[in-house]
């Protein structure tokens, strides 16, 4: 049988290197989710509880509502709407694996625009889900406890609680949303004047 000219350009070894180099696990996490022992929430349907199973040895995913399943290529294929061997060369790419196929100029940097947008999400959704997190316990506490910040409890953790669900569902549309970035840079100030406040001869413990 010829070759097919749409696969000259295509490293036929690509899909078992990557197989062989990148976990279920990895390719879970490489996309923003978050895994708690093996599940996580599912990205295909309105998960509210994790229904997303992530097997062990390359026996890849499934989710038990929605019954999506496959491997890590397949899971980046779904999440991302792209098909199999774009998200096989983007697993190779973001794990380093070599790729033997001609590779030009702009898709050497297009490849490199991807990584670098990749670190950066993966640093803000990180560093994002702390402060948050951290905000949360406090304003809990202050709630439980009837303290000094009762009021601001009450009328914050409503929308901290929001923004952590959507840095769990959807980092990408929050680190791209100006207004939500700049709420979450508030939450950091926030916390961090939570036990200090500002007199005429300097900061003291609060």
């Amino acid at each position: 049988m010829r070759e097919s000219h749409l696969c000259k350009n295509r490293d036929p070894e690509l899909y078992q290197k990557v197989k062989e180099c990148v976990t279920m696990r990895r390719a879970v996490e490489y996309c923003g989710l978050r895994i708690i022992k093996d599940r996580c929430l599912c990205p295909f349907h309105a998960d509210q509880h994790p229904s997303l199973k992530i097997y062990p040895d390359g026996k890849g995913f499934y989710c038990f509502v929605c019954g999506a399943g496959g491997d890590p290529i397949k899971f980046v294929a779904m999440l991302h709407g792209i098909g199999n061997y774009e998200a096989a060369r983007e697993l190779a790419e973001a794990f380093a694996i070599p790729i033997r196929e001609p590779v030009t100029y702009r898709e050497k940097r297009e490849a490199d625009k991807r990584r670098r947008r990749r670190k950066e999400l993966q640093r803000f959704t990180d560093h994002s889900r702390m402060w948050l997190t951290v905000y949360r316990g406090l304003l809990c506490e202050a709630i439980r406890e009837k303290k000094e910040h009762f009021w601001e409890g009450l009328g914050n953790l409503t929308y901290v609680e929001y923004l952590m669900e959507c840095l769990e569902h959807c980092p990408e549309e929050v680190y791209a949303d100006k207004k939500a970035v700049k709420e979450i840079g508030k939450v950091e100030g926030r916390v961090i004047n939570w036990y200090i406040r500002t007199e005429p001869d300097g900061p003291v413990p609060g």
